[in-house]
């Protein structure tokens, strides 16, 4: 990210070329070697749950994925199983479409490291350059040299023969068309998935997800990317950027298996890797942090298993074509391929997404990692809309509002609460001179965090600036002049808007206590009616900060719960507002404990 400026950014998503941290598990073990009895963890993964929506519910991408998400989310991943396909294969709109398309492989090689200092694999090097079809026919004759055969065989299978190559492997690659910018949707108006809202390519520009804000294409988060695999291609663990959701789309081919875990397990993955996975010296002293620094590469593959022994809960999805897999914010995963196919991916947010936001903008402010999307900016834009909009709707509909903007409202709040503690502390410590005139994004020179309401920055040497969230102890530049503090011109409408929606605090209050479900500070959907979220504590600091009232107005509260249960009860028997249609939903048991299974070792 080269431009000052984050709402500017074009950059491309990270790619996986670069030192493996393609793991064995850990070398305290005494071998490290897969024998056949041991693969039989494969099948202790239990699956994750897979939607099958009904051509109505699938006319509404995100409120469609906004009812399943209290439930999906447990699990960090689910499939969708598409009711309508689409009429132009992939095949067919990267060949005849898209003429001239040609994509750059990445090598992989086929083996775990044992990750130590010495032992350091390129995880990916430079392929050559193909057409579909001349990397059809290579997927496809790597395919019949091993098996034998041309497909058809059960994914339980492949997935143990993909674990036993990768510890058992010496020498062997595979090439994978990684981050291949384009989609495979058609452009034919008469292609069913082409036209509708589930066309990757305007997936994160819908109307209820915040990414439409950004100013600028960003390829692989705001616009969808290509990945053209062979048998066992795979993508090694990661998160996605900024914590976002992600929606991967199987266009044809063999199948994919994909493994996950929910986002509030993320902090247990992470230790797990950094103390069973990485060698110690290999690992800075930033702890889990370190381990993130590793990971957000791309490069770290090793078996699940290891997740297993150590209780990080791991789901499975077999992805085939016509598949939707979502994966949840903050929610790891990895897989393979099982055969020559394809596949295309793009981020997308809804309003529950602010809070893990957040969390992703100071952990990449914390390690000086460049943002790719601005988002303070993308928060404060959402919620004048999110203010804009319910000046134009009743009351009554106001309610029924609160519990998918509520996420917003909180998190800016915090954001404006933050900004204006900060801005009081700095006007009377020192008179400092005071601008407001900045309109866009900014990146702080210090940290990189994207700096959209205020920043520092010296206005006679031009120095580059400094966001507030840094010691404000030493207001000189280095050329001996004070700072002067930036602010937007439009900083008072914000101040404003918060105060308004303070004022419906007791509203939020109200839905809060309701059974609403919203993201907690680990990334998982919770409960607000049992477990009520720490952020709302802070609130109520904001609301006296802001001039809001900490008393609640007990009539008003009374009024509107009534009017709640009131509604539920009429809901109940409103056909169109049923659960969505689901298969295998229930949580299978499966116990991690490995002393309870003597005699079956996991490696």
């Amino acid at each position: 990210m080269g431009a000052p400026t984050v709402a500017r950014c074009g950059r491309r998503k990270r790619t996986m070329v670069g030192r493996s941290s393609i793991t064995r598990p850990p070398a305290r073990q005494s071998s490290l070697k897969l024998r056949e009895f041991d693969l039989e963890w494969t099948n202790w993964i239990p699956e994750c749950p897979v939607y099958c929506p009904s051509e109505q519910e699938f006319e509404h991408p995100l409120l469609y994925l906004q009812k399943i998400a209290p439930e999906a989310s447990k699990y960090g991943i689910c499939k969708i199983v598409s009711p309508i396909s689409a009429s132009s294969p992939a095949s067919l709109v990267l060949m005849k479409e898209r003429k001239n398309f040609k994509f750059e492989t990445n090598v992989q090689p086929l083996r775990l490291s044992k990750w130590n200092e010495k032992d350091l694999v390129t995880f990916s090097m430079r392929g050559r350059k193909y057409t579909y079809r001349e990397f059809e026919a290579l997927a496809n004759e790597a395919f019949f040299s091993r098996f034998y055969s041309s497909g058809g065989l059960p994914p339980s299978f492949v997935e143990k023969e993909f674990w036993h190559e990768m510890a058992h492997g010496e020498k062997e690659t595979v090439e994978y068309g990684v981050n291949v910018e384009g989609s495979a949707f058609s452009c034919d108006p008469h292609d069913r998935l082409g036209t509708s809202k589930w066309n990757l390519q305007n997936f994160s520009r819908l109307l209820q997800s915040p990414l439409r804000l950004a100013d600028r294409k960003i390829p692989g988060i705001t616009d969808p990317m290509l990945y053209i695999g062979m048998l066992f291609s795979m993508f090694a663990w990661h998160v996605e950027d900024h914590y976002l959701y992600s929606i991967n789309y199987h266009h044809s081919g063999a199948n994919k298996t994909w493994y996950g875990m929910p986002g509030c397990a993320a902090s247990q993955f992470e230790k797990t890797v950094l103390h069973h996975v990485y060698c110690n010296k290999v690992i800075t002293e930033l702890g889990e942090d370190g381990a993130f620094q590793f990971l957000v590469q791309k490069t770290t593959m090793f078996p699940p298993n290891v997740l297993l022994q150590h209780g990080v809960p791991v789901y499975k999805a077999v992805q085939k074509p016509g598949e939707f897999v979502i994966t949840f914010p903050r929610a790891y995963h990895a897989g393979f391929s099982h055969g020559f196919n394809c596949g295309e991916a793009v981020n997308f947010a809804i309003g529950d997404w602010f809070p893990l936001g957040a969390a992703a903008s100071t952990r990449y402010a914390r390690l000086r990692m460049q943002p790719l999307i601005p988002y303070e900016e993308l928060l404060c834009k959402e919620t004048m809309l999110v203010l804009k909009s319910s000046r134009a709707r009743s009351s009554k509909n106001k309610l029924e509002d609160t519990a998918s903007y509520q996420p917003i409202v909180l998190s800016f709040l915090h954001l404006l609460q933050f900004y204006k503690t900060f801005l009081l502390q700095l006007n009377s410590s020192r008179k400092l001179l005071s601008s407001s005139n900045i309109s866009g994004s900014q990146i702080c020179s210090l940290c990189h965090r994207d700096c959209y309401v205020a920043y520092l920055q010296c206005k006679d040497c031009y120095s580059h600036p400094i966001c507030l969230f840094h010691d404000i102890a030493r207001l000189t530049c280095l050329c001996g002049r004070d700072y002067t503090i930036f602010k937007r011109n439009d900083i008072l409408a914000l101040e404003d808007a918060a105060k308004r929606f303070q004022q419906e605090k007791d509203c939020i209050d109200t839905f809060s206590s309701s059974n609403i479900f919203s993201y907690n500070r680990n990334g998982c959907l919770k409960d607000l009616k049992n477990n009520p979220l720490h952020e709302e504590k802070s609130i109520s600091g904001t609301a006296n900060f802001l001039g809001g009232t900490s008393k609640p107005k007990t009539r008003v509260a009374d009024r509107i719960k009534h009017s709640i249960e009131k509604k539920k009860t009429t809901m109940k028997h409103r056909r169109n507002n049923r659960p969505p249609t689901v298969k295998r939903t229930r949580r299978p048991r499966v116990t991690y404990n490995l002393r309870i299974r003597k005699s079956k070792k996991i490696m």
